[in-house]
Protein backbone atom coordinates (compact mmCIF):
# COMPACT_ATOMS: atom_id res chain seq x y z
CA UNK A 1 0.00 0.00 0.00
CA UNK A 2 1.40 3.64 -0.77
CA UNK A 3 0.20 6.57 1.48
CA UNK A 4 -0.79 9.60 -0.37
CA UNK A 5 -1.66 13.21 0.77
CA UNK A 6 -4.76 14.54 -1.48
CA UNK A 7 -5.58 17.77 0.93
CA UNK A 8 -6.26 20.38 -1.69
CA UNK A 9 -5.89 18.13 -5.01
CA UNK A 10 -8.78 16.24 -4.40
CA UNK A 11 -10.75 18.96 -2.94
CA UNK A 12 -9.62 21.33 -5.77
CA UNK A 13 -10.74 19.11 -8.54
CA UNK A 14 -14.75 19.36 -9.49
CA UNK A 15 -15.90 15.98 -10.11
CA UNK A 16 -19.38 14.91 -11.55
CA UNK A 17 -20.37 13.33 -8.02
CA UNK A 18 -21.88 9.64 -8.86
CA UNK A 19 -23.21 7.53 -6.42
CA UNK A 20 -21.89 4.07 -5.58
CA UNK A 21 -24.24 1.41 -5.62
CA UNK A 22 -22.61 -1.39 -3.19
CA UNK A 23 -20.57 -2.84 -0.79
CA UNK A 24 -19.46 -6.48 -1.10
CA UNK A 25 -18.44 -7.79 2.12
CA UNK A 26 -15.94 -10.92 1.54
CA UNK A 27 -15.49 -13.22 4.34
CA UNK A 28 -13.04 -15.74 4.91
CA UNK A 29 -15.63 -18.31 3.85
CA UNK A 30 -16.17 -17.23 0.55
CA UNK A 31 -20.11 -15.85 1.24
CA UNK A 32 -20.87 -11.97 0.81
CA UNK A 33 -23.28 -9.76 2.10
CA UNK A 34 -24.28 -6.70 0.23
CA UNK A 35 -24.33 -3.02 1.71
CA UNK A 36 -25.80 0.02 0.16
CA UNK A 37 -25.01 3.03 2.00
CA UNK A 38 -27.97 5.14 3.34
CA UNK A 39 -28.98 7.60 0.15
CA UNK A 40 -26.13 6.34 -1.84
CA UNK A 41 -22.93 7.32 0.18
CA UNK A 42 -24.97 8.41 3.40
CA UNK A 43 -24.00 8.79 6.84
CA UNK A 44 -24.16 5.25 7.97
CA UNK A 45 -20.90 4.05 9.18
CA UNK A 46 -20.15 0.31 8.06
CA UNK A 47 -17.36 -1.50 10.35
CA UNK A 48 -15.13 -3.39 8.35
CA UNK A 49 -11.75 -5.16 9.61
CA UNK A 50 -8.04 -4.45 8.13
CA UNK A 51 -7.34 -6.73 5.31
CA UNK A 52 -11.14 -7.35 4.56
CA UNK A 53 -11.84 -7.91 0.89
CA UNK A 54 -14.77 -5.21 -0.57
CA UNK A 55 -16.19 -4.79 -3.77
CA UNK A 56 -17.58 -1.23 -4.62
CA UNK A 57 -19.91 -0.68 -7.42
CA UNK A 58 -20.19 2.07 -9.94
CA UNK A 59 -21.67 3.08 -13.36
CA UNK A 60 -18.40 4.32 -14.74
CA UNK A 61 -16.20 1.41 -13.78
CA UNK A 62 -17.42 -0.85 -17.22
CA UNK A 63 -16.19 1.82 -19.06
CA UNK A 64 -13.46 0.21 -21.65
CA UNK A 65 -9.59 1.66 -20.51
CA UNK A 66 -11.12 3.32 -18.01
CA UNK A 67 -8.53 4.31 -14.52
CA UNK A 68 -9.81 3.65 -11.59
CA UNK A 69 -8.57 4.66 -8.64
CA UNK A 70 -10.49 4.23 -4.69
CA UNK A 71 -9.17 6.47 -1.91
CA UNK A 72 -10.04 6.56 1.82
CA UNK A 73 -10.34 9.60 3.57
CA UNK A 74 -10.28 10.23 6.63
CA UNK A 75 -13.03 12.05 8.37
CA UNK A 76 -12.21 14.71 11.04
CA UNK A 77 -14.47 12.32 14.01
CA UNK A 78 -13.59 13.84 17.28
CA UNK A 79 -11.42 11.60 19.75
CA UNK A 80 -9.89 9.74 16.61
CA UNK A 81 -6.49 10.76 17.09
CA UNK A 82 -4.27 12.07 14.12
CA UNK A 83 -2.48 10.07 11.97
CA UNK A 84 -0.30 12.20 9.80
CA UNK A 85 -2.07 12.17 6.56
CA UNK A 86 -5.53 12.76 5.05
CA UNK A 87 -6.07 9.93 2.93
CA UNK A 88 -4.84 6.16 1.81
CA UNK A 89 -4.59 5.70 -2.36
CA UNK A 90 -5.69 1.68 -2.48
CA UNK A 91 -3.61 0.40 -4.74
CA UNK A 92 -4.08 -3.14 -4.48
CA UNK A 93 -7.06 -3.36 -7.00
CA UNK A 94 -8.75 -5.39 -9.16
CA UNK A 95 -11.84 -4.80 -11.74
CA UNK A 96 -14.54 -6.97 -12.24
CA UNK A 97 -17.50 -5.99 -14.54
CA UNK A 98 -18.97 -2.31 -12.86
CA UNK A 99 -17.05 -2.88 -9.71
CA UNK A 100 -13.82 -2.53 -8.50
CA UNK A 101 -12.80 -4.86 -5.54
CA UNK A 102 -10.19 -4.03 -2.96
CA UNK A 103 -8.84 -4.55 0.17
CA UNK A 104 -9.12 -2.26 3.07
CA UNK A 105 -5.14 -1.62 4.14
CA UNK A 106 -4.02 -3.41 7.14
CA UNK A 107 -2.36 -0.40 8.53
CA UNK A 108 -2.16 0.00 12.35
CA UNK A 109 -2.59 3.78 11.93
CA UNK A 110 -6.20 2.85 10.97
CA UNK A 111 -7.67 1.11 13.44
CA UNK A 112 -10.49 2.70 15.28
CA UNK A 113 -10.67 5.34 12.64
CA UNK A 114 -12.84 6.48 10.61
CA UNK A 115 -13.31 7.12 6.66
CA UNK A 116 -14.97 8.17 3.23
CA UNK A 117 -14.40 5.97 0.38
CA UNK A 118 -14.71 6.93 -2.53
CA UNK A 119 -13.93 5.83 -6.50
CA UNK A 120 -12.49 8.24 -9.00
CA UNK A 121 -13.12 6.81 -12.87
CA UNK A 122 -11.21 8.83 -15.26
CA UNK A 123 -12.03 8.06 -19.04
CA UNK A 124 -12.69 9.94 -22.26
CA UNK A 125 -15.55 11.11 -21.35
CA UNK A 126 -13.80 12.73 -18.25
CA UNK A 127 -13.41 12.28 -14.48
CA UNK A 128 -16.60 10.92 -12.51
CA UNK A 129 -16.52 10.17 -8.44
CA UNK A 130 -18.38 7.54 -6.62
CA UNK A 131 -19.27 7.85 -2.64
CA UNK A 132 -19.04 4.66 -1.72
CA UNK A 133 -20.35 5.75 1.92
CA UNK A 134 -18.29 5.63 4.99
CA UNK A 135 -16.12 2.47 7.31
CA UNK A 136 -15.02 2.12 10.80
CA UNK A 137 -11.97 0.37 10.52
CA UNK A 138 -11.51 -2.27 13.15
Amino acid sequence: MRLVSFGCAVAACTLLSVPAVAFDHQTPSGHGSAYAPNDRGGSNVTRVDRGEELAIECESIGTPGADVRVVMALDPVQGEAPTGYEAVLLTDQSIGGKAVHVRVPDMPDLVHHTVTVRVYVTNAQGTTACNAGHLRIG
